[in-house]
């Protein structure tokens, strides 16, 4: 299928009781379960489908499916706001005392979030010209946790290779992160370059009329968190506040 054509059709089948064309809206906080077995085994990640609105939602999966198609990646999380986006992504991988990796040339309201929040949340952002390969390579040490750029730099218009930034990345056994807001899936294809996560601000060219605010998360599925445990414990030790969930074996 044409890009055109997943942009308005992926992740959606006609809603089978009405029939409707068009993705509703579902207007609700809560989700009916089978039977309380049905119900536990939603919670513990045993079986797939809808638990509390505030973390799925049929409306917002249709968004979350057609930005993964569109980017050729395995998954995806919507998010309030583009700055939301990045904020999960990096401290999903990232605490106190780890350090990101991030080229310069960025927006404003991620510069800031990389000069001013996170450092206060002890987590450092190390950056250096987009196109200054060997300094950026140079700031990588066992404790960064990824290497962040923007496709194309808002607003200096800079393009990034991609490719030469993620070949850096893997070296080091770190993943590849990539801002698209600007360049969208349309005029370029991350994970085809070698990008690990993908995030947009889809306030900008996915929303298209500046009337609505979100963010998203993409997965390549290409990176193995699994394979660098010591790195990324937060993805494969077991999480006392979710039932001791292993993330990388969900």
């Amino acid at each position: 299928m044409k890009l055109e054509s997943l942009a308005l059709h992926a992740g959606y089948d006609s809603e089978p009781t009405t029939k409707a064309a068009a993705v509703p809206i579902y207007q609700t906080t809560s989700y009916t379960f089978d039977d309380t077995q049905h119900g536990a085994d939603l919670f513990d990640l045993k079986v797939v489908g809808n638990i509390y609105t505030r973390i799925m939602n049929p409306t917002t999966a249709v968004l979350e499916q057609r930005m993964t198609e569109m980017e050729g990646g395995v998954g995806a999380l919507a998010l309030a706001s583009g700055m939301a986006a990045i904020t999960y992504a990096i401290q999903c991988i990232a605490s106190s005392g780890d350090n990101i990796v991030s080229t310069s040339q960025l927006y404003g309201g991620t510069y800031n979030l990389f000069a001013h929040t996170f450092p206060r949340q002890g987590i450092d952002v190390r950056m250096a010209s987009f196109d200054d390969y060997e300094k950026l390579e140079s700031l990588i040490d066992d404790k960064t946790r990824a290497l962040f750029c923007e496709s194309i730099g808002n607003p200096a218009g800079n393009i990034v290779d991609l490719e030469k930034l993620a070949e850096i990345a893997h070296r080091h056994g770190l993943p590849l992160i990539v801002d698209n807001t600007v360049a969208t899936p349309y005029l370029c294809r991350a994970f085809d370059h070698g990008a690990d996560i993908i995030i947009h601000s889809l306030t900008k060219y996915i929303g298209g009329h500046g009337t609505t605010v979100g963010g998203v998360i993409i997965d390549s599925g290409k990176f193995d968190w699994a394979g660098n445990k010591e790195r990324f414990p937060m993805l494969n030790e077991p999480d006392p506040s979710y039932h001791g969930v292993v993330y990388t074996e969900a």
